[in-house]
């Protein structure tokens, strides 16, 4: 595996499409939504906070991930983890941790936590990079607190 470069990232690109058929093809249609929401101005990552971001080998578009204000709770101080996907190939080789590292350093400048809602098979992933189980809620199955920048130094 070559070189990985984390980067801002727009879903029109023909990289996304290639990734996005992958997920599609697996199954997972959070690309597709993430795309559609793109284009009809609903969800752009454009809020204050919120950004979208790819990982890519080369030109090769292997994993993205986003941030945006979490809608489901009030006061603007959570973040939401959004449309992570990782190319099939390029698993367990740290593009997933790379993405969830840059969001969450990301979301230290504004957020005080992040939420996530993930499928039972990515739980693992998540609690291994210190997300913490959450019972009971809706739209939450993991939560990681932040720490903002000057705290725990």
């Amino acid at each position: 595996m070559s070189v990985l470069s984390l980067r801002p990232l727009v879903p029109d690109a023909a990289t996304f499409q290639v990734l996005r058929g992958k997920s599609m093809a697996e199954g997972f249609s959070m690309l597709r939504r993430l795309q559609d929401h793109w284009r009809d101005g609903s969800n752009t990552f454009a809020k204050p906070g919120e950004a979208l971001f790819g990982v890519f080998e080369g030109t090769s578009l292997v994993g993205m991930g986003g941030l945006n204000v979490d809608p489901y709770f009030a006061g603007g101080g959570s973040g939401r983890v959004r449309h992570v996907y990782v190319d099939p190939e390029f698993r367990r080789h740290g593009v997933g941790r790379l993405l969830i590292e840059a969001i969450a350093c990301h979301a230290r400048a504004r957020f005080a936590l992040l939420n996530l809602r993930a499928p039972d098979a990515a739980h693992a992933f998540y609690e291994a990079l210190g997300f913490e189980p959450v019972k009971g809620e809706q739209f939450a199955t993991h939560r990681r607190l932040l720490t903002m920048p000057n705290e725990g130094s």
